[in-house]
């Protein structure tokens, strides 16, 4: 595994590049080309319910997904010069998130992550959809689903 996907290091990145996440209490529980998990801190994100804050919950999975788009284009050396933005989420609130959370998200399947990479490779530009869950008490609290440029 590459030195920069290193927990620890993939954390200070986004610290120094995304400082919210230093606020939301957001820490990196795994950072693999397959899988991101983000965790994130009940008490930096309650709500006047004392529940988690629903864009809290927003964040951090798009956070999760975001990281996982980034971690593997800087790896395949087809992010840079370029940048990653999200063009559009939905996400549904199934439960009440009542203490701290994990977001997790993996990589799509290889027929959808090798079509997005050759239309990115051949334009310039591509869309994918990464989905995140949050889990509370073994069940899904929150489905998310982002769709995600990558530009060159």
């Amino acid at each position: 595994m590459d030195q920069f996907f290193r927990k620890e290091d993939f954390e200070k990145y986004l610290r120094e590049h995304i400082p919210v996440t230093a606020a939301m209490g957001v820490e990196v529980e795994e950072a693999s080309q397959d899988q991101v998990i983000l965790l994130g801190k009940f008490a930096n994100n309650i709500n006047h319910k004392k529940t988690v804050f629903g864009g809290s919950l927003h964040a951090v999975a798009t956070l999760a997904c975001w990281s996982l788009l980034h971690m593997n284009l800087v790896r395949s050396k087809r992010e840079a010069p370029g940048e990653i933005v999200i063009v559009g989420s939905s996400v549904n609130f199934l439960h009440p998130v009542t203490s701290d959370f994990r977001a997790s998200t993996r990589i799509p399947e290889q027929e959808k992550w090798e079509r997005f990479l050759k239309v990115l490779d051949r334009k310039g530009k591509g869309k994918v959809e990464l989905s995140a869950q949050i889990m509370q008490d073994g069940k899904v609290a929150v489905d998310y689903v982002g769709t995600f440029a990558a530009l060159r």
